[in-house]
This record gives structure tokens, C-alpha cells and sequence, in this order.
């Protein structure tokens, strides 16, 4: 009876052995995938990328770096948004997978992962390559991935077709597709949305001169004076409601696009703007596109390197009012040369945020009295019937 207490005992532990290898296999297959799945899906050295390349079907932007300066091929090497270009980055180093989806390449079209230029199902391609020209990684974005949200407050009365909360995704040329837990929609092939958006700040207009279709010049002696009209005619008296808007005319001026240089461009007006500090701007604005202008600027500067110190300051007053000159100084001169190196490139300006140039000679004066009306003639008196005889 002993042995075969024993041998049943043998028994039932080595069932419990193989039972806790089989538990302990499963467990470790789990933790695999799981170690998998949220691992990097990319492995590059993010300090060696020169050239990312984003490319749809029918649209494609690349961005270069060139003497540690991200620019923007298709707009004449334009300088890129160094902060859009570096979130863009560290966002492609530190993606993670969220699952592994397990298709077949019958299935990629469905996902949209197939290379650009392959008809409509074809997704959006990231490269990555270092200053050789060598590849250092690639990525291929597909469809979105949607969560169907039952009573959606946009979708009152029934269920809405989901919400896009991640992205299918496949690395370089590779057969395994992950979801990820972000959409990647900053990821754009079009140039615009790179374009670093710095650009003319005209600070303090001192005189305001146009030709071209229209003529006129106005001027004012301080920052906050009013403007009077160049060469007024007795009849014509400037509007303070209508020029004030001169006094921060490109104060922060933007641009939709840019354009390439065109030595040949033809205005059809002409601006140049003065500034207190001593800053110059000559603008070349083209005939109006879709509620754009096309604009080309020159921009220069003069100022005093030296001041002229008071007849009775103190001896640490001069030096305070020294330092803060020299300082003002160095500010306007980097101003100057960050501005200047604008005049490499053509701009699309909306009209609206050039409406104080295109004013009219009429639009800055202020309106004519209306004439008042005639008397209307005293009506005639009438005469009294005549007696029938």
C-alpha cells in the first residue's frame, strides 16, 4: 500500500510540475509580447538626422538641415519651425507600439500601408536620413484607428462612426503593423506648415509713403501725435479715426506662404516705411490674389552708435544711461540682421493685415459734409375760381 501511495504521489507532483512550466511558459510568452508591443518601433540616432521626408500620394515636403539650420526645401530652403521639426523627432524616437496586429499583406491596402505613389490606398511615408544621404530609419503611417463612442454629444440620437485615438503604423519595409496610441496628424506633407513664422515687426512708423495706384505720404512728429497728410490740398483734413490704425501697421505681421526670388517681380505699389529707431522698409506689394498680395521687402537701418551724454549727469547716472544705450543698440543691430536676410524670399500677405497700405488718398481723409438741401420753391397761390356769369 506504501509503494503505491508513493507512485500516486509521484504522480500528482509531477502533474503539478508540468501544470507550473506550462503556467510559467504562458506567463513569459505574455510578458514577451507585452515587452514587444511597447517597445520603440524605430531605432535611429536622432542627433545624426539631416533630411526628413514626407510623402503622400500627391503631396511632399522635405526638410534639410544646412549649417545646423532646418530649412524647408520646396520654399527655396526657408527656415523650418526648429521647434515643430524638433517635437517631430523625438516623437518618431520615442514611439511605441500599443499592439501588434497580426495581418497579412493582402490586408495592408485596407490599412493604407502601402508605399505612396501606389494609387489611393497608399499611406504617408516618413524618411529619415543622415547628411551621406544614407537612410536611417522609415515609417509608414496608415489609416487612423477610431473608438466607436455610443451617445457621442455630437452624434445626439444615435451612435456615433468613432473617434480617431491612435494610427496603424509599419516600420521601413518591414511586415509587422502595430497601433500606436497617437493619430501623428502634426505629420504634414505639405511645406507650409513647417515654415518658421518669424517676420517683420515694424515698430513705431514715423512717415508712411505710397505709390504706385495710389499716392500719398503722411508723417507724425511722435509715437503718439497725430498723422497729417504730406502736401494737403485747404479742402482735405486727415481722419484720426482712419489712420490710427497706421501706428501699428506690421506690428506683428504673418504670411500664409513664400515665395521664390524674383528679381523681375512688378508692383503694382509701393511702400516704404520709416520708424523712430531708425529702421527702413521698402515693400513691393503685387495685385491682390485670393484675397492675398504677393510681397517682396528690403529692409535697412541707421542708427547713432554713440550718445550724446547730459550737461549735468552724474557720474554712475552716465554710466547707467551708457550700458542701457549700448544695450538698446545691440538689440536694434541683431533686429536689423535678423530682419534683412527676409529679403531672400517672396511672401503671401493676406490683404487684411496690409490694409493700411492700400488705403486710398481719400480713405485717410475725413468725410466731406454732405451739401444741405435746397429749399424747395414756395408753391404757387391759387387762384380763386371765377364766377360763372
Amino acid at each position: 500500500m506504501k509503494g503505491k501511495h508513493l507512485l500516486l504521489l509521484l504522480i500528482a507532483s509531477g502533474a503539478l510540475v508540468g501544470a507550473w512550466l506550462n503556467s510559467s511558459k504562458t506567463n513569459q510568452a505574455q510578458w514577451a509580447a507585452a515587452t514587444r508591443e511597447n517597445s520603440k518601433i524605430l531605432g535611429f540616432p536622432i542627433n545624426d538626422v539631416a533630411r526628413i521626408t514626407i510623402k503622400t500620394e500627391g503631396a511632399e515636403a522635405n526638410l534639410v538641415r544646412k549649417n545646423d539650420v532646418w530649412t524647408v526645401q520646396e520654399r527655396t530652403d526657408f527656415p523650418a519651425n526648429f521647434e515643430g521639426v524638433s517635437r517631430l523627432l523625438r516623437k518618431l524616437w520615442e514611439l511605441k507600439a500599443v499592439q501588434e496586429v497580426k495581418v497579412g499583406g493582402s490586408q495592408f491596402p485596407r490599412l493604407q500601408l502601402v508605399q505612396p505613389g501606389t494609387g489611393n490606398e497608399s499611406g504617408t511615408l516618413v524618411k529619415l536620413q543622415g547628411a551621406d544621404g544614407k537612410e536611417l530609419a522609415a515609417l509608414l503611417l496608415g489609416k487612423p484607428y477610431l473608438r466607436n463612442t455610443e451617445g457621442s454629444p455630437l452624434n445626439v440620437g444615435g451612435d456615433s462612426p468613432g473617434m480617431p485615438v491612435g494610427r496603424y503604423v509599419k516600420a521601413g519595409t518591414g511586415e509587422k503593423v502595430y497601433l500606436v496610441s497617437d493619430t501623428l496628424n502634426e505629420i504634414n506633407p505639405a511645406a507650409e506648415p513647417w515654415l518658421a513664422q518669424e517676420f517683420l515687426s515694424i515698430e513705431g512708423p514715423k512717415t508712411i509713403s505710397v505709390s504706385g495706384e495710389q499716392i500719398w505720404s503722411v508723417s507724425r512728429e511722435s509715437a503718439s501725435a497725430e498723422w497729417k497728410l504730406e502736401d494737403a490740398k485747404p479742402d482735405e483734413r486727415v481722419d484720426a479715426a482712419k489712420t490710427s490704425s497706421l501706428g501699428n501697421l506690421l506690428a506683428n505681421a504673418s504670411f500664409n506662404d513664400v515665395l521664390a526670388p524674383n528679381p523681375a517681380f512688378e508692383s503694382v505699389t509701393n511702400a516704404t516705411v520709416e520708424t523712430f529707431d531708425g529702421f527702413r522698409y521698402d515693400l513691393k506689394i503685387g495685385r491682390e490674389q485670393s484675397g492675398t498680395h504677393p510681397v517682396y521687402v528690403q529692409v535697412s537701418g541707421s542708427f547713432a552708435k554713440e550718445r550724446t551724454p547730459g550737461n549735468e549727469e552724474k557720474p554712475e547716472e552716465k554710466s547707467r544711461l551708457d550700458t542701457e544705450f549700448a544695450t538698446r543698440l545691440k538689440t536694434l543691430e541683431e533686429k536689423l540682421s535678423r530682419e534683412r536676410k527676409l529679403e531672400n524670399w517672396g511672401y503671401v500677405i493676406a490683404k487684411l493685415r496690409l490694409e493700411g497700405l492700400l488705403k486710398t488718398r481719400a480713405g485717410l481723409l475725413a468725410d466731406k459734409p454732405a451739401d444741405a438741401p435746397k429749399p424747395a420753391d414756395a408753391p404757387k397761390p391759387v387762384e380763386p375760381p371765377k364766377a360763372v356769369e
